[in-house]
């Protein structure tokens, strides 16, 4: 692989010091003395050494780095240090079952994007020197994950009962068609732990990586494991990177029991046919604790309506003095609609079809990006001019369910988790009509759905109309919402 290309075609996502010490700490806390002084660890994407840096002294530390540059900087970082292609690459020191332990943060994304010269050498070496190729349905090799490659590449460099700590895009512990990758892995390895990592690790310009650090023990032959794999995904990323990072390494620490629902504790067996992404399973046991309390119905058996705006390719819209209003999800704010942007286009033209316009009470939904679906927004249409929405905006027509109820429940604890375990992946978070019409609800009865529109009529929304005039009335508008979710959360 071409090593003369910048860290965005190679996929690099660099590893912040105290997320590499991070990793290190989950390693040895759940390794303890089966990995001790003197064991030998190697990345083989070790790109500046971050990983084998946080190691410290009396390991035997090697890495391997394509990036010439990154190489030169890296090589601070271990005993032995080499400038190579640390997956198709030979090196002396760096032969198949010979270490204790590998830690990397691999390159993310498709072979084709990350390998200059994409040649019949590469495609012939990568086919038949790699199983795990075989395992993904509906993936050409071009268009294979190139971190799999990289699995599986550090697990064979690992010796039987050896250790892996391997930081990896959401993707590969939640995506349904990597499921029998996942599987094949299974049967390979026991996963000891799946730590999901804060959205703002792996965010920058062009990248939206939702990561989780996965632990991994070889198994010595082929075959079921009795280690319990702890999923944890700490409450509140906004409590800042080294209180998650602390908190997660707490609840780690916890290992004799479950901590709530952000530390759950499973069986091996039951993370096979399954995703391992540890909000797919926090959203699953915080919905069956709610199934004890109060019954549940799938939230698409009230939906009679559901769309999204119209997708016109080649051109933007144009703005229209008297035109129709558009909903786009910058205009959804956490108390609601705000109306004072809004675009708007041509009516009855390829913006505005009759499919997406907006009635009074229907529900709106942003279904991607971390700055609307990834902070749970969503709002109920009260306009009574006609409007429509955006190509990134869900419409939900309810019956049966009233569409203020549903938004509060959506933003509760068992609301909340269940959309966030829908939410993700290495590029921009999205949400399925599948995925939304499986969500769960609580179904109570509809006096008591009624009073929760009347509180946000009464409470919030006289604020929310507001909310441009000052910081003060926005932030009260927003504590009255969260009061009124609050309160439901309580009463379920």
């Amino acid at each position: 692989m071409g090593s003369e290309r910048n860290a965005e075609d190679l996929a690099q996502h660099f590893t912040p010091a105290s997320v590499a010490d991070f990793a290190w700490a989950v390693m040895r806390t759940i390794a303890k003395r089966n990995l001790e002084r003197g064991a030998r660890v190697v990345d083989p994407a070790a790109g500046e050494g971050a990983l084998l840096a946080a190691i410290g002294p009396g390991y035997h530390t090697v890495g391997v780095e394509i990036d010439a540059r990154l190489a030169e900087k890296g090589r601070r970082s271990a005993k032995l240090f080499y400038t190579g292609d640390g997956l198709l690459g030979d090196f002396p020191d760096v032969k198949e079952g010979r270490f204790d332990c590998v830690i990397a943060n691999p390159p993310y994304g498709k072979l084709k994007d990350v390998v200059g010269g994409f040649g019949d050498d590469v495609q012939t070496a990568v086919g038949q020197g790699f199983k795990v190729t075989g395992l993904v349905s509906g993936k050409s090799l071009n268009a294979f994950p190139i971190e799999l490659l990289f699995i599986e590449r550090a697990l064979r460099l690992v010796r039987p009962s050896g250790w892996l700590a391997l930081i990896l895009p959401e993707g590969v512990f939640a995506n349904a068609r990597l499921q029998g990758a996942r599987d094949w892995l299974l049967r390979r390895a026991e996963v000891h732990a799946v730590v999901a990592l804060p959205g703002e690790v792996f965010r920058r310009k062009g990248l939206n990586a939702r990561t989780a650090l996965l632990v991994l023990r070889r198994k010595e032959s082929v075959g079921g494991g009795l280690a319990r794999a702890r999923l944890i995904a700490p409450a509140g990323e906004d409590r800042g990177l080294e209180g998650y990072l602390q908190q997660a390494l707490r609840l780690l620490k916890h290992s004799k029991r479950q901590v709530a629902a952000t530390s759950i504790s499973v069986r091996q067996e039951q993370l096979a046919d399954s995703r391992w992404d540890p909000r797919f399973w926090q959203g699953g046991k915080l919905v069956r604790n709610l199934a004890g309390r109060v019954p549940l119905a799938p939230f698409g058996d009230y939906i009679r309506h559901l769309t999204y705006g119209p997708i016109v390719t080649g051109r933007r819209p144009g703005y229209v003095e008297t035109g129709v209003p558009v909903i786009r999800q910058g205009n959804i704010v956490e108390t609601g609609l705000d109306e004072g942007d809004l675009l708007r286009v041509e009516a009855d033209g390829a913006y505005d079809p009759l499919r997406s316009r907006v009635r009074n009470g229907d529900l709106l939904l942003p279904r991607s990006g971390a700055g609307a679906l990834g902070k749970n927004r969503l709002a109920v249409y009260l306009g009574r001019e006609p409007a429509n929405v955006g190509c990134f905006v869900d419409l939900i027509r309810l019956e049966g369910l009233n569409p203020f109820y549903a938004w509060f429940f959506f933003k509760t604890g068992p609301g909340r988790a269940q959309i966030a375990a829908f939410a993700n992946g290495v590029g921009t978070p999205n949400i399925s009509f599948a995925e939304i019409r499986s969500l769960q609800v609580a179904a109570l009865s509809s006096a008591c759905q009624n009073d929760f529109e009347g509180r946000y009529r009464r409470e919030v929304w006289p604020l929310h109309k507001r909310r441009r005039e000052s910081d003060e009335i926005r932030a009260e508008g927003e504590r009255r919402f969260r009061l009124i979710v609050d309160d439901l959360e309580r009463h379920l």
